[in-house]
């Protein structure tokens, strides 16, 4: 079993997307700040929407201190903020809507 870190604070959003990946068989961890460690998670889903996870040096360095894959999503992709995200470790940046609709399929993708 997988586990999967949520980094959302949007309890409906939560909510639905941890549905979706308990269904998969993944054990879903919740994180309310960017202090917690989630060293031992295999895939980190953030919402870029809220400022205490769109911070570049916290993505950086959640990736540079596990072997973590993430999803970052959030309202409106452009492409600076893009950019910045991608080259902080983000592995993929969708929209909000997008999340909704393909979190399974992405989840089973980065878990393999």
């Amino acid at each position: 079993m997988k586990k999967i870190a949520l980094f959302i604070k949007d309890f409906r959003r939560a909510t639905k997307i941890s549905e979706k990946l308990v269904d998969l068989n993944n054990e879903i961890r919740f994180f309310e700040t960017t202090l917690d460690d989630a060293t031992d998670c295999s895939l980190a889903i953030i919402d870029l929407n809220e400022s205490d996870f769109a911070n570049s040096e916290f993505i950086s360095r959640l990736k540079m201190n596990s072997n973590i894959y993430i999803i970052g999503y959030v309202s409106k992709v452009v492409k600076e903020s893009h950019d910045i995200f991608k080259s902080s470790g983000c592995d993929i940046i969708l929209s909000n809507a997008s999340i909704s609709k393909n979190i399974e399929r992405l989840a089973s993708e980065a878990l393999k």
